[in-house]
């Protein structure tokens, strides 16, 4: 029997059309590859295999946290944690959705959590979460290299990232973070 695969969050700081994001997306890591890869909708149809138990029937594509840095005062304006670039839908991926947002939320309310780096633990421990990963560098030809840690070292680079991603608007923009 195939060793089952662990889930883990992507962390990652992109820029669109001019804005600072630092994302955290759901990612999936195969026991014999270096590398992290996407996850499937519900757990059991195309990578069904390798789902540990506690992930089966939960909807894990497109989920995430997203937030941007803004220009006017360089807060970063962090969205819940939520579902995005979500490419086809029918009824029962619907279902598994709400009762994914449904048990994440539960233990975002029970940690009491508002920042980012909580939330990000909250996510991590209402799914089981066993990593977390960046990538090292720019992306571009040759292959990526990965940077693994426990989902506490993830948590502290997300509000590194975060933290970074201020300062440069601020600096940009001239300033001052407070």
């Amino acid at each position: 029997m195939k060793a089952p695969n662990e889930y883990g969050l992507l962390i990652e700081r992109i820029n669109r059309y001019g804005t600072e994001y630092v994302e955290v997306k759901l990612t999936r890591r195969e026991p014999d590859r270096d590398y992290p890869l996407g996850c499937s909708s519900d757990g059991e149809s195309f990578y069904g295999e390798g789902v540990p138990k506690h992930l089966i029937g939960l909807n894990l594509d497109g989920l995430g946290m997203r937030g941007f840095v803004s220009d006017t005062d360089a807060a970063y304006i962090a969205a819940s944690i939520e579902y995005s670039d979500v490419h086809s839908m029918d009824e029962r991926k619907l279902r598994r959705m709400v009762k994914t947002i449904k048990k994440v939320n539960d233990r975002v309310q029970k940690d009491e959590a508002r920042e980012p780096g909580d939330k990000f633990m909250a996510l991590a421990a209402a799914l089981k979460l066993s990593f977390a990963v960046e990538r090292k560098g720019k992306p571009g030809p040759g292959t990526p290299q990965w940077r693994w840690m426990s989902i506490v070292e993830g948590r502290n680079r997300y509000r590194a990232m975060i933290e970074e991603a201020r300062a440069e608007v601020a600096e940009r923009k001239g300033l001052k973070v407070a």
